[in-house]
């Protein structure tokens, strides 16, 4: 009995190097975290703190487990693979506090998901666990907005200030990426989590004010896409100003003169010209063409703004083969019109000749000589009535009344 004491002190002393020879066969380095609460696991490519994830790997590369815990005690680690199944990696071990630990590098042989657990070997409680993520190709991702940017590092549109932007993003894999908007005044985390492979997430920024914003898609360090917006004030836009001067024909050519200005500032203006005959053609005034053979044509030019915005003209032509008129030297009409608006204008050319106009001779002649002669028979007529109705004088009266007696003493 008197050496009791002295037995129970040896035994808790050979308990405690047993303990201690087990722990020290895991190696050991420096805190390079300090957490004062709790357990923490991670792997050297990220995860500390709390069920954190622990990064991502590809097929056949090595991932290191660290983990600490806040008082001695004994832990397990183990992984649970992608079907479910768990495995232990390191036995049951005494770690104490202040001190990091880490496992030699596990090898993973094919893609998932993995989560590794720090277990309290007596308790059997979950002390912390992370999520290992392992691929087999490269992490690829896309960003983009409603006005454009889908592709590698394509531009994204032009936004006003104060609107809310629409922004899309996917990655090819599930992993944990990181969403940044940056302008030149700073940037701001717009998105931070695990992004599942091919779904499209979507977030809404603001742009505060005039300038570039460059939307950055993060896996890590590794940049997986980036895209450019233009943050602009609107500009208030019009249609380009269209405004023919002048429009020749001669036989079967003709010539339009005129020009064409860009409303909207900054931007440019393309004429494009339809003949009617099947014949289409870009190119500024003034524009010629020559048909193959005379008809009546419908002329149309468009000028094209670099917005968007356009403005139109009309016109109908009437055009002749020279062999097909009368004379043999024609002439050309010449009509100027103006127009500055985006209204059908229509208008018609009729080429004459000079025998044209002579065919009306003959008749005017005709009609003359009929009215010279009716004028003189019905001078004549008037004549002849007022010739009878002139008063008798005393002269014929007697001349009349000798006659009369001189045929009764006869009698």
């Amino acid at each position: 009995m008197k050496h009791f004491p002295l037995l129970l002190l040896l035994s808790l002393l050979l308990a405690s190097t047993i303990a201690l020879t087990g722990a020290a066969n895991l190696p050991k380095e420096l805190p390079r975290y300090l957490q004062t609460q709790g357990a923490d696991l991670w792997s050297d490519r990220g995860g500390e703190g709390l069920n954190v994830t622990c990064g991502y790997y590809k097929v056949g590369e090595g991932a290191v487990i660290y983990f600490k815990v806040p008082s001695v005690m004994y832990v397990e680690l183990y992984i649970i693979r992608p079907d479910g199944s768990k495995v232990r990696i390191m036995n049951a071990s005494m770690a104490g506090p202040g001190t990091v630990y880490k496992t030699p590098p596990i090898l993973f042989i094919d893609a998932g998901t993995r989560i590794v657990q720090l277990i309290g070997a007596r308790s059997h409680a979950v002390l912390d666990s992370c999520k290992l993520y392992v691929m087999k190709g490269v992490v690829g991702g896309d960003v983009w907005t409603e006005n454009g940017g889908r592709g590698k590092d394509s531009p994204g549109g032009t936004f006003p200030p104060l609107s809310p932007i629409k922004v899309a993003f996917k990655v090819n894999v599930t992993t944990e990426v990181e969403l940044k908007a940056i302008t030149p005044k700073g940037e701001q985390v717009v998105f931070e989590g695990v992004a599942e492979a091919g779904k499209i997430k979507y977030v809404y920024i603001e742009a505060l004010q005039e300038g570039l914003l460059t939307l950055k898609l993060l896996h890590g360090d590794a940049i997986l896409d980036t895209c450019q917006l233009m943050i602009l004030l609107p500009v208030e836009e019009y249609p380009p100003s269209l405004e023919v001067e002048r429009i020749n024909v001669d036989g079967l050519s003709v010539r339009i003169e005129g020009k064409a200005e860009s409303g909207t500032p900054n931007t440019t203006v393309n004429l494009i010209w339809d003949w009617g005959d099947g014949t289409r053609e870009e190119g500024p005034f003034p524009r010629s063409h020559t048909y193959k053979e005379g008809g009546t044509y419908t002329i149309t030019i468009m000028a094209q703004q670099s917005d968007g915005l356009s403005s139109n003209f009309t016109y109908v032509v009437r055009v002749k083969k020279p062999a097909e008129e009368r004379a043999p030297k024609t002439t050309s009409e010449t009509r100027t019109t103006h127009s500055k608006t985006t209204s059908l204008i229509t208008k018609v050319i009729t080429v004459t000749s000079k025998t044209e106009r002579r065919e009306g001779f003959p008749y005017q002649a005709v009609a003359f000589l009929l009215g010279a002669l009716v004028t003189v028979v019905a001078f004549i007529l008037l004549t002849r009535f007022l010739g009878k109705n002139q008063p008798r004088t005393a002269e014929a009266v007697r001349g009349e009344a000798s006659t009369g007696s001189g045929q009764a003493e006869q009698g």
